[in-house]
């Protein structure tokens, strides 16, 4: 379970409720169904016109996968470790690489050994194919997160449009006996689909988004370092000249420090 993720959700509900109770006279004026129909309804339908229901299914799972699913942190120093004590053994022995994968190594390391070992692959060959492998999942991964950015443009729109609906159906009974009195609540009643508006898209369509990008981009960073880590192997670099060079992907600060400090979000 990813604790921040929920604690991030819980906090946004938390922090909603308290504006909410603490801001207004009246509470339920914020209990309009007209206004967070228009809202849900309105960025359901668009998404709908924007995406097919693959595209929006395939984001629905990124969601319970990645922002919600199992945390599993990763450490660039230690992958860079494991691919140097990989290279060592190539050096001596290359069909002793097989024997040496773990279960628990990165599936995508898992497929450079195996086009490494199996195949014969040249240089050029290898790294065209492995190059293709990382453009594809970063392809992929901004699919995904381009639905949610997509869709986190609407919800204010709709609030906007709520609201509009609102003073005109106000500025219609301005004419009529004690529309005066009338003024302040149903201006309030216009706003409450720009409050929920607002609301869904920066405190949840929006963070979605940002942790999807974060996460990506986090995988795609060690991919690369995966990549050039199998290219090395195969040319049989120095496991020193491997091991620096590899750590050169990472800021200056990261590149002695332990497994927290270049902990992040493992993509299955």
């Amino acid at each position: 379970m990813n604790f921040a993720g929920l604690l991030g959700l819980i906090a946004a509900v938390g922090i909603s409720s308290f504006a909410i109770m603490d801001s207004a006279k009246n509470p339920k004026v914020f209990a309009d169904p007209h206004g967070i129909a228009l809202v849900l309804g309105g960025t359901l339908t668009v998404a709908l016109m924007s995406f097919n229901f693959k595209s929006l299914w395939g984001a629905l799972k990124i969601i319970a996968r990645k922002y919600f699913g199992r945390e599993r942190a990763i450490n660039y120093n230690e992958s860079i470790e494991r691919i140097v004590v990989l290279s060592e053994a190539y050096r001596r022995d290359p069909k002793s690489l097989q024997a040496m994968m773990k279960p628990t190594d990165h599936p995508f390391l898992k497929d450079g050994v195996h086009m490494l070992l199996d195949y014969g692959f040249n240089y050029e060959e290898l790294d065209e194919i492995l190059h293709n492998a990382v453009r594809g999942k970063k392809k992929r991964d901004g699919d995904e997160i381009k639905v949610w950015q997509t869709i986190s443009r609407f919800p204010p729109a709709f609030g906007l449009l709520g609201a509009t609906l609102g003073m005109i159906s106000l500025l219609q009974t301005l004419g009529e006996p004690g529309a005066q009195d009338r003024i302040g609540p149903a201006m309030a009643t216009a706003l409450v689909a720009t409050f929920y508006g607002l609301l869904t898209a920066n405190l949840v369509l929006i963070p979605i988004a940002e942790k999807l990008a974060s996460v990506s981009q986090a995988d795609l960073t060690l991919r690369e370092i995966i990549k050039e880590g199998v290219l090395l192997i195969h040319e049989k670099k120095h496991p020193m000249f491997i091991r620096e060079y590899l750590k050169s992907f990472l800021a200056p600060q990261a590149r002695h420090e332990g497994s927290d400090s270049g902990s992040l979000k493992k993509v299955a």
